[in-house]
């Protein structure tokens, strides 16, 4: 068997450099295998399939440029050969021809193995990792060779080569997430994937003047928050001027802020401040203010009656005149931009009493006309009233009427009083004058106005309601037929 074969074999087979040979050869006898190792030892044996071994690994290109070392290598010992001895030179010469076929044998061997063998190389985030002989098609067997572990959220990109060898690309995943109009999403990446890629992937449209946390062309990183912040254009109208702003997402509040506008406490404004801002959205600020302010008023005087026996009765004679008062009013004066639009009375003082007026009131009894406290009624259209005085009526309505006391305040605005009758407006009108008494006379209610109504008047149960100062004359008078007058 051949040394070299021997050798060759060794190298390709088990990686190792040993001086055996297989089984079943003829063995090397002793002295010839310390012969050959001596042959070996000298031309540098081991550097040389050391760069050989390697050569098998980084394949047929770089094999060729540690060939071309070798030869360089071997260029050296001729010149070695040239500067040694006769018996020296023999020995060399006889040690390169062994040398320089066992360079031969070795590189067409290994020209034949890496034409035979496969290669794929894997690039992780743009860098490549390695390159790995290929013993499985799979992927993840290529990557576990290669100490590449790819994790859940990676991006695994696999290119079949005509050549036969295998590309594979891992990007490693990025989780980003997205804050826009309130929302937060979180997004799955990759490497060499943009902020503009995130904004898509959630969904988010920019527009032309809306604000970024970072720019769209930056790579994302794992664990980046981006956030954008909408931007709006508003109509803000205060102290007598309106403008337009551009302002941030956010409330009525911030945006009157930003556009350095200050609010007192009492202004009011026509959006709620706790509310978002939208695109065009009109705002207006009133500026509101309040004054006091001290003015008199009148106080009006009260009208006290007395009854005067000297004057015939339904006469009636002022005694004392009245005369009004005088108060000093603090009014609170509420200002919204610039006008008057709510008075307030705070605190009072009285300057000058009012005087009361008296008036007398006649009870004497008239001698002459119809009988005492009675009236007459003629036909001809005139009465004769319990005073003695004719009275000419336009028309007589007779019915049921009833009394009543209690009450503030009239239908036509004024306080009940006696001689003031709740009847149906549309039968009686309001303001009518009146005179009311029995259908025999002997009972007079007297003069009359009608200026009140009542239900019962307007359900036609009675004509008149006659008003009377205490309960004891409304149980007295009670509910009867009575004569009522409409006077011209």
């Amino acid at each position: 068997m051949n040394i070299i074969t021997c050798v060759e074999k060794q190298f390709l087979l088990t990686g190792r450099w040993r001086l055996s040979i297989p089984f079943g050869e003829r063995p090397i006898r002793p002295w010839k295998r310390v012969k050959i190792l001596q042959h070996l030892q000298f031309l540098n044996w081991k550097g040389f399939f050391s760069k050989a071994k390697r050569i098998f690994i980084r394949g047929k290109q770089t094999a060729r440029v540690y060939i071309r070392a070798g030869i360089r290598a071997a260029g050296k010992a001729s010149a070695r050969l040239r500067s040694a001895g006769k018996r020296q030179r023999s020995q060399m010469i006889r040690r390169a021809a062994v040398l320089a076929v066992m360079v031969g044998v070795t590189a067409a061997s290994v020209a034949t193995v890496m034409a035979a063998t496969r290669w794929a190389s894997v690039v992780v985030d743009g860098k490549e990792k390695t390159s790995v002989e290929i013993t499985s098609d799979a992927t993840s067997d290529i990557l576990a060779r290669a100490g590449v572990s790819a994790g859940q959220d990676d991006l695994v990109q696999r290119q079949d080569l005509k050549t036969g060898d295998i590309a594979i690309t891992v990007k490693t995943g990025r989780r980003v997430s997205v804050a826009a109009d309130g929302k937060k999403n979180s997004v799955l990446l990759h490497y060499g994937d943009k902020v503009a890629d995130a904004l898509k992937k959630a969904g988010v449209t920019l527009n032309a003047e809306d604000k970024i946390s970072k720019q769209v062309s930056v790579s994302v990183q794992d664990g980046d928050e981006i956030e954008v912040t909408r931007m709006y254009r508003v109509s803000i109208a205060a102290d007598g001027s309106s403008k337009d702003v551009l302002v941030h997402e956010g409330t009525v509040t911030q945006a009157l802020s930003q556009a350095g506008v200050s609010l007192g406490q009492q202004d009011l404004v026509s959006r709620a401040l706790g509310s978002s801002v939208a695109e065009g959205m009109q705002i207006a600020v009133s500026r509101v203010s309040c004054q006091e302010k001290t003015v008199s008023e009148a106080i009006p005087f009260k009208t006290v009656t007395k009854k005067d026996s000297s004057l015939a009765s339904g006469k009636k004679k002022v005694e004392t005149a009245g005369r009004a008062g005088v108060k000093s009013v603090v009014e609170r004066q509420k200002f919204q931009d610039g006008k008057v639009v709510e008075t307030t009375a705070i605190r009072s003082t009285v300057v000058t009493k009012p005087v009361d007026q008296v008036v007398l009131v006649g009870t004497k009894r008239s001698s002459s006309g119809s009988k005492s406290g009675s009236a007459k009624v003629f036909s001809d259209g005139t009465l004769i009233d319990q005073s003695g005085q004719t009275v000419h009526y336009k028309k007589l309505l007779q019915g049921r009427c009833s009394c009543y006391c209690t009450g503030t305040m009239t239908s036509t605005g004024v306080p009940p009083a006696y001689g003031r009758v709740a009847v149906n407006p549309h039968v009686i009108p309001y303001g009518t004058r009146l005179y009311i008494c029995s259908p025999d006379g002997k009972l007079v209610y007297g003069y009359a106005t009608a200026a009140d109504t009542g239900g019962a008047a307007m359900h036609g149960v009675i004509i008149a309601d006659l008003y009377y100062s205490s309960y004891q004359q409304c149980m007295r008078i009670g509910t009867r037929t009575m004569n009522v007058y409409v006077l011209g």
